[in-house]
């Protein structure tokens, strides 16, 4: 199973000639495009650690890059008519599903992540990797064969390492020195963790 997992980059310009020859020359490796105004560079990994194979990529991209900034995971929000025209279903059977108005699986549609617009024009927004999995769990409808994404928490963690203050230090670290910020990362997290359960304990009703 292959990992796919999109990375929005900043400060860069597919356009430019001298940035494309720097990726053919050391980022080939990764998949470039445009999408909704972003620049998107998709890792792609059979790691069993995915994020510490993305930390290493945005580390790469920063080094070969010195002015672009790898910003965070593209979560792929995607709307009703999104959902339908990528699963090749009708826009009703998803509003369906997704207002619980139809209820043939064991389990809910995904809660929307979010919403735009206001009054009659509000839509809700969901993440397509959420619904990809419910469609393939649900209804054995296996989109992105032999593709997976990355799980929420993994996605948290991921971004917290982009966004770890030192980040200018990893940036241009080699693999044991993105171990390293993920394995602090990890640690901070489970001490976290801890520490919410013991007040839930402490606060818990006899």
């Amino acid at each position: 199973m292959k990992t796919r997992i999109p990375l929005v980059v900043r400060n860069i310009d597919l356009d430019d000639d001298e940035t494309i020859e720097q990726l053919a020359l050391s980022l080939s490796d990764l998949g470039w495009q445009e999408a909704g105004g972003q620049t998107i560079a998709t890792v792609y990994t059979t790691s069993a650690d995915p994020v510490a194979d993305a930390m290493a990529a945005a580390s790469h991209i920063c080094r070969v890059l010195p002015r672009v900034t790898v910003e965070r995971v593209d979560e792929q929000f995607v709307s009703l008519a999104d959902i339908a025209a990528r699963a090749g279903l009708s826009h009703e059977a998803v509003r369906l599903w997704a207002t619980g108005k139809r209820r043939t699986a064991r389990e809910p549609f995904p809660p929307a992540r979010t919403q735009v617009g206001q009054g009659r024009s509000t839509s809700k927004i969901w993440v397509w990797p959420e619904v990809l999995t419910w469609l393939k769990e649900q209804y054995c409808l296996d989109l992105e064969p032999g593709n997976a994404y990355l799980n929420a928490r993994q996605v948290a963690r991921l971004n917290a390492a982009l966004h770890e203050p030192k980040r200018q230090q990893w940036q241009r670290t080699d693999t044991a020195g993105v171990t390293r910020t993920l394995a602090s990362l990890d640690e901070a997290l489970q001490e976290g963790t801890a520490i919410a359960r013991r007040f839930a304990t402490q606060d818990a009703c006899p």
